[in-house]
């Protein structure tokens, strides 16, 4: 006697998946037809490259703004010698075209390129479609200074600046990760602004600046500036860490909303330094050789190294320090824990408690 064998069970996962797609497009296609409607297929999906290259022709100053809603931006610098203020390409969707508008006054050369994503009409459904992150990538003149503008909505934002000559810096990112290398000599000011993603900045040791502002409200910033110079330093973050080796520098405030503070100062270290955190722990290694005055808040458990003196809600290296150091610190948080360094050793200091 034969006995029927049954079907050797199929996971269920794709089957019902399955299904859910079929009742989606069903339901679709019933409101569309309610409504006097059809489906129509979304025309310009394919992706393409479109090239981009601006000539210098003879300016001598360059003016940059990049601009995407959901594009990545990757930018760094030309070839020595050259006479191309910028080239490269945008990947996109044909739907999507890139808009380029190149203008000048007097010497310097304006270039506005910008990547939006078009709405769908009513009406209009797009099926299977996969997806597809926009991109542009360009390098720039490093013959002329440069003020550069970056905006974008969703993306990651990565810029290679070492061989440029950055007059300006302005980069705003509503959803991805910045990340940069900064010039290797002398810029003018720089700002990174994000709603939402990591910031990442190296600096060689020859960058030198007048000011360098960092914000973001969900994010966190990792710093690798030591031993480079920067007049001004500003962070500001909302929820995230702040991390790493500041330069040295005349001014640096740094707060956190919900988030720990733990950097590192570079040998030399001198200035005024204010360090917040609501919610968070400020660790903070400097070193040893540096003249130093702590102050701190009522609310503040600081931990100090052995050797430092304290007065009320102040400490110093010395008593010279007191009334006059080479590095004035204030921190406002729940918790600190400050730890002296010999020069090229690893921190060291009581642990914490």
């Amino acid at each position: 006697m034969t006995v029927a064998e049954r079907t050797p069970p199929r996971p269920l996962a794709p089957v019902l998946g399955r299904i859910a797609l079929g009742l989606g497009l069903v339901a679709g296609g019933a409101v569309l037809a309610g409504q006097g409607g059809h489906v129509i297929p979304v025309p310009g999906l394919n992706a393409v490259r479109t090239p981009l290259n601006v000539p210098l022709r003879g300016a001598a100053a360059l003016n940059v703004r990049l601009e995407g809603d959901r594009t990545d931006l990757h930018i760094g610098g030309l070839p020595w010698p050259g006479r191309g203020a910028l080239t490269g390409s945008a990947l996109h969707r044909e739907r999507n075209p890139l808009r380029l508008e190149v203008t000048r006054e007097g010497r310097t050369l304006n270039v506005d390129a910008r990547l939006n994503v078009k709405p769908l009409r009513e009406g209009v459904i797009g099926v299977r479609t996969p997806p597809l992150q926009h991109k542009v990538e360009v390098r720039l003149s490093r013959g002329v200074p440069v003020t550069l503008t970056t905006d974008s909505y969703s993306g990651d934002t990565r810029l290679d600046l070492h061989a440029l000559r950055m007059r300006a810096l302005n980069v705003r990112s509503g959803f991805g990760e910045v990340v940069a290398t900064l010039p290797e000599r002398q810029s003018g000011p720089l700002t990174v602004v994000t709603l939402g993603g990591d910031v990442t900045l190296h600096a060689r040791s020859l960058w030198r600046a007048p000011a360098l502002r960092v914000n973001t409200e969900n994010g966190d910033v990792r710093l690798d500036l030591a031993p480079a110079r920067v007049e001004s330093l500003s962070i500001g973050v909302l929820t995230g860490d702040v991390t790493g080796s500041l330069p040295r520098t005349e001014r640096v405030s740094v707060a956190s909303g919900q988030g720990n503070v733990d950097l590192s100062l570079p040998d030399g270290a001198a200035g005024t330094l204010d360090l917040r955190s609501e919610g968070g722990q400020v660790a903070l290694t400097v070193p040893r050789e540096v003249s130093l005055r702590v102050r701190f808040t009522d609310r503040t458990a600081l931990h100090l190294p052995p050797g430092l003196r304290r007065q009320g809600n102040t400490a110093a290296t010395d008593a010279r320090a007191l009334q006059s150091p080479d590095l004035d610190l204030f921190i406002d948080a729940p918790r600190a824990d400050l730890t002296l360094r010999d020069a090229e050793t690893a921190p060291e200091g009581d642990p914490a408690p």
